[in-house]
């Protein structure tokens, strides 16, 4: 378990850290071994900066903080305390939950007994939507990670623009460049299900008229029937990135990140 001691250390870490932005990848931190390194050595990293987790075998850390996106604060967001943080596999099993400090930090391990697997992370915390985030498989470190909720009014205004009914699903997502995390432009999405609209330049509300992602390289799906559906990225006719997401009925967002690893090279998928 990691106390509130540790998890002090752990944020004097992840502002110290140099050249780490919040939702990259570990580099000095964590000392990455090779990618092409077999996985059941790349994944068995024991602690991190003396953060010890009681997990057997091989496993990814996720640390961070939690954050909350008001029209205040519409891109880094404010602290968000005591968050309950849930990692789920596609199946909806629960694998680990953990929940975020006074300081809006958190660290936990997420065991990988069978190697690699794709799921979603929830933060629950009384008084928000829940919001459930389907980004990178579960396959990495992931240090200076930034999990988002968003306040009651930018979760309701997107979705009465866009007329989701309430017994539908709803997936806001975004498209981004692996490695420096900037938003990718000009990019069309395609659902199995559901209605597609891109977030505008100029005002920034959807609208279903544009085709692709602008400058922020937002795009939402409404109306989904709730269940699976397939998001598939693309550019000038080529394939960027194809994944199968979960949505859910009521007010509970399904957050959807998409990383490109080199938009002109092959799917990231």
């Amino acid at each position: 378990m990691v106390d509130g001691l540790k998890l002090r250390a752990v944020l004097a870490l992840l502002c110290l850290v140099p050249g780490c932005a919040e939702n990259s990848l570990p580099s000095e931190d964590l000392a990455a071994p090779p990618r092409d390194a077999r996985p059941e050595i790349q994944l068995d990293y024991p602690s991190v900066e003396g953060l010890a987790f009681d997990v057997a075998g091989p496993y990814v850390v996720y640390a961070g903080l939690t954050r909350l996106i008001t029209p205040a604060s519409p891109d880094l967001g404010e602290m968000l305390p005591r968050v309950h943080i849930t990692v789920f596999d596609m199946a909806q099993a629960k694998v680990v939950e953990t929940e975020s400090s006074d300081e809006g930090v958190f660290a936990f391990a997420v065991p990988l007994p069978n190697g690699p697997f794709d799921g979603y992370i929830e933060l629950a915390k009384e008084g928000y939507p829940t919001v459930r985030q389907f980004d990178r498989p579960f396959s990495d470190h992931w240090t200076n990670m930034r999990l988002r909720m968003l306040d009651q009014n930018l979760f309701s205004l997107p979705r009465n623009i866009l007329g989701q009914a309430p017994d539908r699903g709803y997936i806001q997502g975004s498209v981004y460049d692996r490695d420096t995390e900037a938003p990718i432009r000009d990019v069309t999405v395609e659902a199995s299900a559901g209605e597609v609209a891109y977030l505008q330049d100029g005002i920034p509300v959807p609208s279903k008229d544009l085709k692709a992602t602008k400058s922020l390289g937002v795009f939402f799906v409404a109306n989904c029937p709730p269940g699976p559906v397939t998001i598939r990225a693309t550019r000038d006719g080529r394939l960027l990135a194809e994944r199968t997401v979960l949505t859910w009925a009521s007010e509970v967002l399904t957050q959807l990140g998409i990383p490109i690893a080199v938009v002109d090279q092959a799917p990231a998928f």
